[in-house]
């Protein structure tokens, strides 16, 4: 057993000490402590109070306000006109029963420990968009004892997104009104945008193309040969990667394969670079001028019948004022010398020529009335025989003979559908036409045979046939020329060219059969009934 003396005695003293010590809380760094919470806490709230668009409350288990910021109280009278005080219960703070719902439902998740988010317009009195973050608070021991929010005021924003929406839009809808296609592609080859223009042109349509390299899609595009992938790739790069820049903002004229038809056409189209955000994006604009190089084709083909049309005319005309010039100076010179019979002679030959003449100023006159829609189309229900009869009374041969005979070898009782005006120029035409290149029998049959919905009409000579390329094309402007007749004359087929023209007026066909040393047959069609 140790006796206990002095020097334990004040080990123990010391050792108690040093126990207390450390039990002993130095109260000297107690306002420090405190003066640093307070700042903190003056910290956080000027921090938590300067987001002026984020709203942050927190509540307790029964939906009671536990702290909420300026702006989440500024939001509150704004949207509901209530006056929030802490303690209250934010249910109760809220009018909208929509409202009400939605908040409920997400502090109910929340407070059962699921965070949860979404963007919803919040108001009665007045709207707004917000976005918010419904988050448990938990204490020490993990419990769950209320919940906080925080709700981001993005009302600009979204004004800001939907405004751009609908700039986008009427963008769209802009360019969907375009006939000319327009295209944009990115500097990586992706298709942006397609409008309709794009579809009608390229027979393709927006959801087929947009997000599609615009090199597979111009390979589509493309018509043999030039469709092959390196042409194609080794042109759209070049222009990618700007190393070939001579072809933006260059008009370009080319051919096309529309993908809905397969058929071929004409368009002119032009690359050009746009900026947009620091990125380039490339455009294209395409024109279909189909119709137009075809017009231009048509003018073309129209010019050069006109020049050949006046050529005809001057050719046609040459003759008759050369034979009138001729024996006028003649007659006008040796008048007192010439036998009465010569005079005569002369005379004869001078009408001749200004019956021709006549002849071919009417059909030049009627063919022009016709085109410039001057002549009145009035189809009737008519008697074929006796409107042949009375279209051939008039005429003559040019040698003023009797000789000529002509046979109606029509049935009495056939009618046609057509304007009386109209089928009388036909006929006077073929058969004066016939006259020139008939042969010694001087005989001219106009026949006609019925099919169940037209008529077939025919005027046939004995004739010294006709040319087998001009059979070709024998009413073809393009064509025009003489036909030489029996007298080694000259017969204008302008007659003929007025002829096609009314028959198709009617919608009949025309043609002519013939051979060399055969018989000559003009024959065409017109409708028995109205149609």
């Amino acid at each position: 057993m140790i006796k206990e003396g002095p020097e334990n005695r004040i080990n123990g003293l010391e050792s108690g000490y040093g126990n207390l010590k450390s039990d002993i809380i130095n109260i000297n760094e107690y306002p420090r402590e405190k003066e640093a919470l307070i700042k903190s806490k003056l910290l956080l709230e000027s921090s938590i109070e300067s987001q002026k668009d984020t709203n942050i409350f927190s509540t307790d288990m029964n939906y009671n306000y536990l702290y909420f910021n300026k702006a989440h109280k500024d939001s509150m009278k704004f949207a509901y006109n209530k006056d929030i005080e802490t303690g209250m219960n934010i249910l109760d703070c809220i009018s909208s029963d929509d409202d009400k719902k939605l908040i409920k439902v997400n502090l109910d998740h929340a407070l059962k420990g699921e965070s949860n988010s979404f963007i919803q317009i919040f108001g009665d009195v007045n709207r707004a968009y917000y976005e918010s973050f419904f988050n448990p608070i938990l204490n020490e021991r993990k419990e769950i004892i209320g919940c906080t929010v925080l709700a981001r005021d993005i009302t600009d924003r979204i004004k800001a997104e939907q405004a751009l929406k609908d700039s986008e839009t009427k963008f769209r809808e802009i360019i969907n009104q375009i006939n000319d296609a327009i295209i944009v592609f990115s500097k990586q080859g992706q298709i942006i945008i397609w409008n309709k223009g794009a579809e009608q042109i390229c027979g393709l349509k927006a959801s087929d193309a947009i997000n599609k390299s615009i090199i597979d899609i111009q390979i589509q595009l493309t018509p043999p040969p030039n469709n092959e992938r390196t042409l194609i790739e080794k042109a759209i790069n070049g222009i990618l990667n700007n190393e070939t820049p001579e072809r933006l903002n260059q008009i370009i004229n080319s051919e096309i394969v529309s993908l809905n038809t397969g058929k071929l056409k004409n368009i002119q189209s032009m690359v050009f670079p746009v900026k947009l955000n620091g990125d380039i994006l490339f455009c294209t604009v395409i024109r279909d001028t189909t119709e137009i190089k075809r017009y231009e084709k048509e003018l073309l083909r129209v010019n050069s019948e006109k020049d050949k049309f006046y050529s005809m005319i001057a050719q046609y005309l040459y003759t008759p004022f050369n034979v009138f010039n001729n024996f006028s100076q003649l007659m006008a010179e040796e008048l007192d010398n010439l036998p009465i019979r010569e005079i005569q002679k002369m005379a004869l030959m001078m009408s001749k020529s200004a019956r021709n003449l006549y002849g071919l100023l009417d059909n030049l006159l009627q063919w022009t009335k016709l085109n410039q829609g001057k002549i009145p189309f009035e189809p009737q229900i008519v008697n074929l025989k006796k409107i042949s009869q009375d279209a051939v009374s008039i005429l003559k041969p040019d040698d003023n003979s009797e000789e000529f005979k002509i046979n109606h070898l029509i049935e009495d009782g056939i009618n046609v559908y057509a304007d009386n005006f109209m089928l009388k120029t036909i006929l006077r035409n073929l058969v004066s036409y016939a006259m020139k290149s008939s042969e010694n029998d001087r005989q001219i049959d106009i026949l006609a045979r019925e099919s169940p919905s037209e008529v077939t009409i025919s005027v046939l000579n004995k004739g010294i046939g006709i040319n087998p390329d001009y059979l070709k094309n024998p009413l073809d402007i393009s064509q025009i020329q003489s036909a030489i007749g029996t007298a080694e004359e000259k017969g204008t087929t302008l007659g003929l060219l007025l002829c096609k023209e009314f028959v198709e007026k009617h919608k009949g066909k025309i043609w002519i059969e013939s051979g060399k040393g055969k018989s000559n047959e003009y024959k065409f069609t017109l409708p028995m009934n109205i149609r």
